[in-house]
């Protein structure tokens, strides 16, 4: 029994669940990630898509909107998404925004986009590099000429990475619900600007003592990363153009050291 399956073991007889449908991680995990980030409302994200927003006209494409945590402050003309769960909820939170249940690789706007954004490091959980190209593809085809795409991404840390793998890290704790998540590292490829791992997620529900009382299992997630160089040629081969990428949501420098990538590029 490897040190990831060890972790789901049943913890002084709590009861245990494994959620076996694979969207449950997006519609369930996804809003409890954000809770335990703490300073809701509007975050650093928000800001800076409501930004760019504001300064471009219609039509406005959100990519993987999700339970609607960007669009209810962007209020996007197209909700794209994958899970009908998720634009269900979303749909309501932003009346009057068309939604679109389809992959990234193949959606249809039924006009193109101005701008297109996708929060919340959206783009690596596309696939591996092939599979980000055939989106990246899709996402210009959806784009009116010399419109724009904004995206942000982790910024890979292949050491910290590699500390991490198996480890069980606490995200936080909601109530009486507290996440924890191992990433299993799966590749790493520095020379290729590449890596891919799984994220295993657990929901544990607690008593006031902290007591274990409930563990939820979630469906592996795939989370694949690249580096700005990486990116950068990804985005030249699906036809894009390189305005900026910076290394914050205030547009700070991009450097070795930031933990994100912030894309503006344009058709």
């Amino acid at each position: 029994m490897t040190g990831v399956d060890q972790l789901w073991d049943v913890v002084d007889g709590a009861r245990w669940h494994v959620r076996d449908e694979p969207d449950a991680v997006r519609h369930e995990i996804l809003p409890l990630w954000n809770a335990t980030a703490g300073g809701g409302g509007q975050q650093a994200d928000v800001g800076f898509y409501l930004r760019l927003v504001a300064a471009t006209r219609r039509p406005v494409a959100e990519l993987g909107v999700g339970y609607g945590r960007v669009a209810r402050w962007t209020r996007p003309d197209y909700g794209v998404d994958e899970s009908v769960r998720m634009l269900r909820r979303s749909s309501a939170r932003v009346p009057g925004m068309t939604v679109v249940a389809a992959r990234m690789h193949d959606y249809v706007l039924s006009e193109p986009a101005r701008l297109s954004y996708a929060p919340q490091n959206l783009m690596s959980l596309l696939g591996p590099a092939d599979e980000t190209l055939e989106a990246l593809s899709t996402m210009r085809r959806n784009t009116e000429p010399r419109g724009e795409l904004a995206f942000d991404v982790t910024m890979p840390d292949w050491d910290r990475l590699h500390a991490q793998h198996g480890v069980r890290q606490v995200r936080g704790q909601v109530g009486n619900l507290r996440l924890s998540y191992v990433a299993e590292l799966l590749s790493v490829d520095a020379a290729a600007g590449q890596g891919a791992l799984r994220m295993h997620h657990l929901v544990e529900r607690v008593d006031a003592s902290g007591r274990v009382r409930t563990q939820i299992r979630y469906p592996p997630l795939p989370v694949h990363y690249f580096t700005p160089l990486r990116w950068s040629a990804l985005l030249a081969r699906a036809g894009w153009l390189v305005q900026d990428c910076w290394g914050g949501f205030g547009n700070e420098p991009l450097r070795t050291t930031s933990r994100q990538q912030v894309w503006l590029v344009r058709r």
